[in-house]
């Protein structure tokens, strides 16, 4: 069954939060949804979804259901939702793809 607009939405939503702050599992929510958002700048490494609380990787999950299989791209389903993006893209960009390899092994986001 495909998931709802609505699924997805809450997904974002809850993943938003912890992509903001300064955590293993905010490492792994940031990348979800940055690689959801735009996908050849943003790549997720699998194996930190494994931080993830029970709750939280399963709105992973549907945040990367909702982007394959509604084709939506996860900013346009939140208020502010550009704004809150590029935060989250400023936050985390060591793990982009073009400065990943040079901060391997780094466990936080840049404040």
């Amino acid at each position: 069954m495909k998931i709802s607009v609505e699924e997805y939405a809450g997904a974002v939503e809850k993943l938003v939060p912890i992509a903001l702050q300064d955590t293993s599992g905010s490492r792994a929510a940031a990348q979800v949804l940055l690689s959801a958002y735009n996908g050849s700048e943003w790549q997720l490494d699998v194996t930190d979804l494994c931080v993830l609380d029970h709750e939280h990787y399963h709105a992973a999950l549907a945040v990367i259901r909702g982007r394959v299989e509604l084709l939506i791209e996860p900013h346009k389903l939140i208020h502010d939702g550009d704004s809150i993006f590029h935060r989250i893209w400023d936050l985390w960009e060591y793990l982009h793809v073009g400065n990943r390899a040079m901060h391997a092994g780094s466990a936080h986001c840049k404040y």
